[in-house]
C-alpha cells in the first residue's frame, strides 16, 4: 500500500513540474523579480529525484537573492541555491544542461561571491558535448551562448549551429 502511495504521489509531482515550463520560466526569470519568483514558487516543493530540476531549483533560489535587500537573507538564499545547484552536478556531473544552468549562475554571480571557479571548466564541456544533446538543450545552449560574454567566436560557431 505505502508502494502504491508514493509511486502516486510521484507521478503527481512529475505532472506538477513540467521540465519544459521550467525551462521557459528559467529563461525569463533573467527579466523581472516577478519571474523569478514564479519560478522559485514552482520549485519550492521540488523534493524529486531528478538533478535537472535539483539544479533549476537551485538556480532559481540563487536569483531570488539579488532581489532581496537584507544582507543576510541574500547570503542564506544564495548558499542554499549553490548548494543545490552543486549537489545536482555531483549528481549527474556528465549533465551538460545542469552545467549550462551552473555556468548561466556563475557568469552572473557578483565577483565578491567568489563562485565562478568553474565558468571554464563547464564551457569546455558545454561546447565539447553540444552535437550529442538533445534538440531543447542545443537551443539553451546556442541561446544564451548569443548573449553571454564568456563564449569565444569559434565556439559560438560551434554551439549556434
Amino acid at each position: 500500500m505505502q508502494t502504491i502511495a508514493l509511486f502516486i504521489s510521484s507521478i503527481l509531482l512529475l505532472i506538477q513540474v513540467d521540465l519544459s515550463s521550467v525551462r521557459a520560466q528559467f529563461q525569463a526569470s533573467e527579466q523581472s523579480q516577478e519571474h523569478t519568483l514564479k519560478l522559485v514558487n514552482t520549485l519550492k516543493d521540488y523534493k524529486g529525484s531528478n538533478a535537472v530540476l535539483l539544479a533549476y531549483q537551485g538556480a532559481s533560489i540563487a536569483m531570488q537573492a539579488k532581489f532581496e535587500t537584507e544582507r543576510k537573507t541574500k547570503k542564506t538564499l544564495f548558499i542554499e541555491g549553490v548548494k543545490n545547484l552543486e549537489k545536482a552536478v555531483q549528481t549527474a556531473p556528465k549533465d551538460v544542461e545542469i552545467r549550462l544552468i551552473r555556468l548561466i549562475i556563475q557568469e552572473n554571480t557578483p565577483k565578491i561571491l567568489k563562485y565562478k571557479s568553474n565558468i571554464e571548466e563547464d564551457k569546455k564541456m558545454i561546447v565539447s558535448n553540444y552535437s550529442s544533446q538533445s534538440a531543447v538543450v542545443k537551443k539553451e545552449i546556442s541561446t544564451y551562448a548569443k548573449r553571454s560574454k564568456l563564449f569565444t567566436a569559434a565556439e559560438l560557431r560551434t554551439v549556434t549551429k
